[in-house]
């Protein structure tokens, strides 16, 4: 069930497209393995800190794509997931996903995956919208319990192994708040977390951008964050933004000296909004291009036909005349019977 302020999207074949939570596109994990046990992001009124129970905070491509898997799963109901317990399967469907993204799951892939998803699994969450006036704070921790054999071939036979974690009530209502529709071709073909980042976060923005708007490198900073100096940064988060406006040409963004602009664009999954208003200027389209197509063939029968049975009433009242020829004509009538009733000295 959608909340009120989800971006909607029509029914498409499974997996066309992919959900991530709306948090995400707003704030980000660290890209690179980080030297703290807890990173701050800021965007707006927003602050989220993220802290590691693990050895460090999840980090990279993994763990983003295990919340696009996840939120998805969790959205949209899927069999995988159990919301009397808020277990996900990862089994075969996780695995699914994952080639779905062009990643085979092979031994060296999960040399990286197992402790980039352990990391996520331990990390607590904890989101601050407090305002002026206000206080808004909560907190989580991603999952409660995992079990994994690691995603592995083998069937497992009596259900005695299982590829599942449990996710805190909390997690799973923070999937649920208004997630983003993705399209899982173009995240299959972004290779470094930061474009991916930009990537939902540039999708979501245009869901209610409706004039050009302004960010200063140093808000993008705080949002995004970075081991590295802004020079640096600036040069990761441009490199980033061509790497999505390659495969998401919609994309209107230009990154400047002092800002970064946005233009209105087209979201990269169109909502349903979005696709109701195409149908319906492709209906009024439609219409017109029939009127139009009758209106010509009625200005045919009009000059050729109308002359034609005219030229067969011997009358001066040329006035009438035409009126009753026309009438007779559009109604549907043969030149004879409007002939024929004319002469009778009935009119159409």
């Amino acid at each position: 069930m959608n909340d009120s302020t989800d971006i909607e999207i029509p029914d498409d074949p499974w997996m066309s497209h992919a959900l991530i939570s709306k948090l995400m596109t707003q704030v980000s994990l660290p890209y690179r393995k980080p030297k703290n046990k807890e990173v701050i992001r800021r965007n707006g009124n927003l602050t989220v800190t993220f802290i590691a129970a693990a050895d460090c905070l999840p980090y990279g491509k993994y763990p983003r794509l295990f919340e696009l898997w996840a939120c998805t799963m969790v959205k949209t109901d899927d069999e995988c997931f159990d919301p009397e317990t808020n277990t996900l399967n990862l089994g075969s469907t996780f695995r699914e996903f994952l080639r779905l993204l062009h990643i085979e799951v092979g031994g060296r892939q999960l040399k990286t995956i197992k402790p980039q998803l352990e990391r996520l699994f331990k990390c607590t969450y904890t989101i601050d919208n407090s305002t002026g006036s206000t206080t808004d704070i909560h907190g989580f921790v991603v999952a409660k319990h995992a079990h994994i054999d690691w995603l592995t071939n083998e069937p497992q036979e009596h259900s005695l192994f299982e590829n599942t974690v449990q996710l805190s009530q909390e997690y799973v209502d923070y999937l649920r708040d208004s997630p983003v529709p993705v399209d899982l071709s173009i995240v299959a073909q972004l290779s470094s977390p930061i474009a991916l980042d930009v990537y939902w976060w540039l999708t979501r923005r245009y869901s209610y951008l409706h004039e050009r708007q302004s960010i200063t490198w140093q808000q993008l900073y705080n949002q995004f964050g970075s081991t590295n100096v802004m020079p640096a940064f600036k040069q990761s988060f441009k490199k980033a933004v061509s790497e999505v406006c390659r495969v998401y040409p919609q994309a209107n963004i230009t990154c400047g000296t002092n800002y970064v602009t946005l233009h209105p664009a087209q979201t990269s999954v169109p909502t349903t909004m979005q696709t109701r208003a195409k149908e319906l200027l492709a209906k009024q389209s439609r219409e017109r291009e029939e009127k139009a197509q009758a209106d010509g063939v009625k200005r045919d029968v009009s000059e050729r036909d109308i002359q034609q049975v005219l030229s067969q009433i011997d009358d001066a009242d040329y006035v009438n005349a035409r009126r009753h020829v026309v009438h007779g004509l559009n109604a549907g009538y043969t030149s004879e019977r409007i002939i024929e009733v004319w002469n009778t000295g009935e009119r159409f």
